[in-house]
């Protein structure tokens, strides 16, 4: 082959290479040009797209404050200022969203105190007189929520909350996060049931179990769960007597718990051993196989101090319970009986090994729960005021990690108490029982406690009175007063007191 040929077939095959690079080079780029082009369209259609949620609004006052309820009409009063009952707050970022939401005019301007949604939260909860609107999930239980217009934004059966509106964002996770009432779970706390004595001498002659029920079931009953404290062993080894401190009632009043939802009872208590052995096992028998759980006792010791377990909402709720009241009949390593913890005024000093033992059952539940709720049997009879001893151990308790402390035994009620962002209440009083002789024993409170996730949202304290040596009655006016006053004024920290 001749050199010139040579030379010419290298210049076409050099100019064809870069022909060759030249083009995928070229087409290279228009794939990247499409690509980053599409992607900043999903990223424009992202930044762009919009996202619709409802935003609630709740009004919030002292949680000591007489009102449960308001209207729109007298809302919409207090905020341009026709009402000047109460000191109001409200954020400046929520200034535009309420006017809008309560349909305000050009000329009826909110007459408000500028603060962040936080710290009026806290203004409200520290000092009687405050009133606010804030978002919902700005709430927590030291205020009281107020209905509106019969209306609880709590209730997950109720609809057409009026204080609502519909907002739209750009961030899903803010529309996704936004206030969803299916995560609200109800856990409605019940004081000293004693269905003995004078109880059980109206259930027979009514010849009905469900009687001392009957007025108040539909409250007690709406929680997720129900816990109350059940101070008589349920058998038929012998007849109520109608005298004495020693209860018994039979078999057959398991239904009225069955009415009024009853999910779990706590068993450690003077009384749920009277009986023996026998009455009380077949307490446990019964119990279970009407699907009711129990904790504080059991066959053994084991499972006397056994934490109860239940699940709900997605909520993994813990109980735990322990006696410190004389006359119960302990649990040992092969015999049944209740779980005790020895704290004065029943011991002359208080025992630091169960109360350590009781902190490390918290500390262990605690690693498997999302709540703990620890309920003390404990107390001086007939005064509204804890000891310096069950105030310790309700502290001990939720350092330890519980969520909410409940007490009973002293047959009134008595303080509440805020330490560390969580609740006590030091004893919620009589529930069923039969002590007609004063006033105070025949009144006590259902606390309907409400959590939104894991968060303690609201408390809603039920007053009632007790009828006819056995029937639990919501409270009237007056009754209602008279008990909530008597907890405000024994009570421990400002969320609390009047």
């Amino acid at each position: 082959m001749k050199r010139s040929t040579r030379r010419s077939l290298k210049k076409y095959r050099a100019a064809t290479v870069f022909v060759a690079v030249f083009s995928i080079l070229a087409l290279v780029s228009f794939l990247a040009f499409i690509y980053f082009h599409d992607q900043q369209a999903v990223v424009t259609k992202k930044s762009t797209q919009k996202f619709e949620f409802t935003e609630y609004y709740v009004p919030i006052v002292h949680f000591t404050d007489i009102k449960n309820n308001i209207s729109m009409e007298d809302l919409k009063k207090i905020l341009i200022g026709d009402d000047k009952s109460y000191r109001l707050y409200l954020a400046s970022e929520d200034e535009a969203s309420v006017a809008n939401m309560l349909g305000l005019s050009d000329g009826e301007k909110i007459q408000y105190i500028e603060s962040s949604t936080k710290e009026i939260v806290n203004q409200i909860a520290e000092k009687p007189g405050g009133f606010s609107l804030v978002p919902v999930l700005s709430v927590d239980y030291r205020v009281k929520s107020l209905s509106v217009d019969g209306k609880n934004v709590w209730d997950k059966k109720q609809s057409d909350y009026p204080l609502s509106y519909k907002a739209v964002t750009t961030d899903k996770r803010v529309a996704d996060n936004s206030f969803n009432k299916s995560n609200i779970t109800l856990l409605t706390n019940v004081g000293d049931v004693i269905l003995g004595r004078h109880v059980a001498y109206k259930m027979r002659t009514y010849n009905d179990y469900n009687h001392p029920w009957l007025k108040m079931a539909d409250i007690v009953k709406r929680g997720d769960i129900t816990f109350a404290d059940l101070e008589t062993p349920l058998s038929d080894v012998a007849s109520p007597p109608d005298e004495g401190m020693n209860f018994i009632a039979p078999k057959k009043a398991i239904s009225g718990l069955l009415l009024a939802g009853i999910d779990i009872v706590a068993l450690a208590n003077n009384h749920s051993t009277n009986f023996g052995v026998k009455a009380f096992t077949d307490t446990l028998d019964i119990l279970t196989k009407s699907n009711i759980k129990y904790v504080g006792g059991g066959v053994n010791l084991a499972e006397a101090y056994q934490s109860t377990k239940m699940q709900v909402n997605g909520l993994r709720i813990t109980f735990l319970n322990y006696n410190s009241i004389v006359g119960a009949t302990n649990a040992t390593t092969s015999s049944p009986g209740v779980a005790k913890f020895a704290i004065k005024p029943w011991t002359e000093i208080d025992d630091r090994d169960d109360i350590e033992k009781i902190k490390n059952n918290i500390k262990e539940a605690k690693k498997n729960s999302d709540l703990v709720v620890v309920e003390f049997h404990w107390g001086v009879e007939y005064t509204p005021n804890p000891i310096q001893s069950q105030i310790n151990v309700a502290h001990a308790a939720i350092d330890s990690g519980a969520d909410l402390v409940v007490g009973t035994h002293p047959h009134v009620v008595q303080a509440f108490e805020s330490y560390k962002n969580v609740p006590i209440f030091y004893s919620l009083g009589n529930f069923i029982f039969d002590q007609e002789w004063s006033t105070e024993t025949k009144q006590g409170v259902v606390a309907e406690t409400y959590f939104y996730k894991k968060r303690l949202v609201s408390i809603k304290a039920i007053p009632y009175q007790i009828e006819d040596y056995n029937q639990p009655t919501t409270a009237n006016p007056t009754q209602h007063k008279q008990i909530m006053n008597r907890i405000y004024n024994a009570s421990l920290s400002s969320e609390f007191k009047q």
